[in-house]
């Protein structure tokens, strides 16, 4: 921890602000970077954590860490901390007022890590961070904001102790928590800087077009930028399942593939990384098959138009290539491509 979240762990580690601190060895402020784009909550330290003073060290952390691996995450790469700092007795639920003493800390903690999405675990974060009156189901249906922060609720990683169907659950929920917080980072990249190292990066996504002979796009939410529908292959997809499942998520509809459409690469500095980033995005032509419009958070408008249209509002040339290469294929008798796209400049 750095800066302020010291301070913050300093006063949290002499705090009397409540009956919990008669009985703690330790209390547990919470660890992790600074600059972390996933802050998770969690209820209140156990035995484990009250020995160590550090967050999700027993049982219960080791799903974490295991659910953590499985989205392409560490444990170092977020910040974990609790909705109370102590340790209640017995490993009783944490008593409302108790939460209350608490929350002042978990509020700061938030403004100084300033992350791109927190994931609430389990019914007292949930509580905690969005208030009484909302508990876990009704937030896991759709996503939250605390504070302008988008919040992506799931079940505590010990639930799945008991119930190891969960454990599914719970990587879906933190994988689309990683994908809202991809999707914040991209936006502050830039020129590739000579003096930086490179890595590579795969996407894919699809040039959806509907029975009148229309092209789906997106907004970004954030920049006003119409593109189209992609993301990152997560591990084990092929770049087919990953292209389908990101219009799913980020519209709201299920397509069928046609047929590899084309691919473009470019290259862009990632600050988060400290290096370049050479990306290659894949596309293919696909068609509806079902669903309803419905951006995702990140996102605030999802729309079909012409080409013309298309062409018009999208940002980047690379976008219009593809674009221009869907209605191509659409004119051919198979619906299929030749080639690979060009190198292009985003």
């Amino acid at each position: 921890m750095e800066d302020g979240l010291e301070d913050l762990a300093a006063r949290i580690r002499a705090c009397t602000r409540c009956r919990l601190h008669e009985g703690r060895t330790h209390a547990v402020p919470g660890d992790g970077p600074r600059d972390a784009k996933l802050f998770l909550v969690g209820e209140a330290p156990g035995r484990h954590e009250d020995e160590q003073g550090r967050p999700f060290v027993g049982a219960s952390g080791r799903i974490l860490d295991a659910v953590l691996e499985r989205v392409g995450l560490a444990r170092r790469d977020v910040f974990i901390t609790n909705v109370v700092k102590c340790r209640p007795p017995e490993n009783r639920k944490p008593r409302t007022d108790e939460i209350t003493a608490c929350r002042p800390y978990l509020v700061a903690q938030v403004r100084a890590v300033r992350p791109s999405v927190i994931v609430a675990l389990g019914d007292t974060a949930v509580s905690g961070l969005l208030g009484p009156s909302v508990d876990l189901a009704t937030a896991r249906r759709s996503v939250r904001r605390f504070e302008e922060t988008p919040v992506v609720a799931t079940y505590h990683p010990a639930a799945a102790l008991y119930n190891r169907r969960l454990t599914r659950e719970i990587d879906a929920d933190l994988t689309r928590a990683v994908r809202i917080a991809r999707a914040d980072r991209r936006r502050r990249t830039g020129k590739p800087r000579t003096s930086k190292p490179t890595k590579t990066a795969l996407s894919s996504g699809c040039a959806v077009i509907d029975s009148g002979g229309r092209i789906l796009l997106l907004r970004r939410a954030d920049e006003r930028i119409w593109g189209l529908p992609k993301g990152t292959v997560e591990p084990g997809e092929t770049l087919e399942q990953t292209a389908v499942r990101e219009v799913r998520e980020e519209t709201g509809l299920r397509v069928r593939i046609l047929a590899p459409l084309t691919e473009i690469r470019y290259r862009f500095y990632s600050p988060r990384d400290d290096a370049n980033v050479a990306k290659r995005v894949v596309y293919f032509l696909a068609e509806r098959v079902g669903g309803r419009l419905k951006p995702e958070p990140g996102f605030d408008d999802v729309r079909w138009f012409t080409r013309a249209d298309a062409v018009r509002r999208l940002h980047f040339d690379n976008d219009r290539n593809v674009v221009r290469r869907a209605f191509e294929a659409l004119a051919t008798p198979t619906g299929r491509t030749r080639g690979r796209g060009p190198a292009a400049k985003r």
